[in-house]
């Protein structure tokens, strides 16, 4: 579904480079490593969101069209459509003078044009499907970390993507509402086969979500492979280094 080919994200030296890999329709890939490894610069050179300054080069191919050489019109088409993502921090993400309810239905007029009380109505649904049924009207402020998550990940499965990128969604999150959250990632990506890449630091975060992992340092795939085998055999120093420093027990 989705083809990376020597993709290089570079300002005045290479921040990302020579990264390839594939997803199919439906699998669901962890992306980890360090802070500073160049997982949320490749999530948003394939979203074609990168900061000003930033270039990428290589081939990105969505059902075999290049994301690389495309437009910004038929990027923005794409986004909220076929490609969404959920970020850290949905304080950033979401409007604060906007109700919830009203940030999901907008997303799904703009994408999936319906009417205004077909999209409010959607919006509900969604909501109640991640288990807000009563934040329609509230305000971001209003409601706590792991409920504008909630909202956030409505707002991304809104329109039925082919791929959800997930950047460190539950890392300020406590354990049980990442727990939560992480449930609910899982139900949304299967209900509808929509592929995940999920990218995090978190190794049981990994091996409780994810069919097939990609190890990141220094801007480059070092490892990858099933996560089963990459968890309990890794290949790499960096992996056996990741996996010593965690608590993961892999049964």
């Amino acid at each position: 579904m989705i083809s990376v080919e020597g993709l290089t994200v570079a300002a005045s030296s290479p921040l990302v480079q020579g990264v390839s890999f594939e997803i199919c329709g439906g699998e669901r890939v962890g992306l980890i490593g360090e802070s500073g490894s160049g997982k949320s610069l490749t999530a948003l050179a394939l979203m074609g969101l990168l900061p000003e300054g930033l270039s990428a080069t290589g081939e990105i191919r969505f059902h075999g069209k290049q994301l690389l050489s495309a437009r910004e019109r038929e990027l923005s088409r794409l986004r909220g459509n076929e490609l969404a993502m959920v970020f850290q921090e949905p304080m950033s993400a979401l409007n604060p003078l906007m109700r919830a309810g009203r940030q999901v239905a907008e997303s799904i007029r703009l994408h999936g044009g319906k009417s205004r009380r077909a999209a409010s109505r959607r919006a509900q649904e969604l909501l109640e499907s991640v288990q807000l049924p009563d934040a329609y009207r509230a305000y971001p402020h209003q409601l706590s970390g792991g409920q504008r998550q909630r909202v956030m990940l409505a707002i991304a499965l809104a329109n039925d993507p082919s791929l959800l990128i997930c950047d460190e969604p539950t890392t300020a999150l406590d354990v049980t509402v990442q727990a939560q959250v992480l449930d609910l990632i899982l139900t949304g990506v299967t209900e509808r086969s929509t592929a995940l890449l999920f990218i995090t630091h978190d190794l049981a975060v990994v091996a409780r979500v994810c069919e097939r992992v990609l190890v990141m340092l220094d801007g480059r795939i070092v490892e990858e492979g099933s996560t089963r085998e990459v968890l309990t055999n890794p290949a790499h120093a960096y992996t056996r280094k990741l996996l010593a420093a965690s608590d993961l027990e892999v049964a």
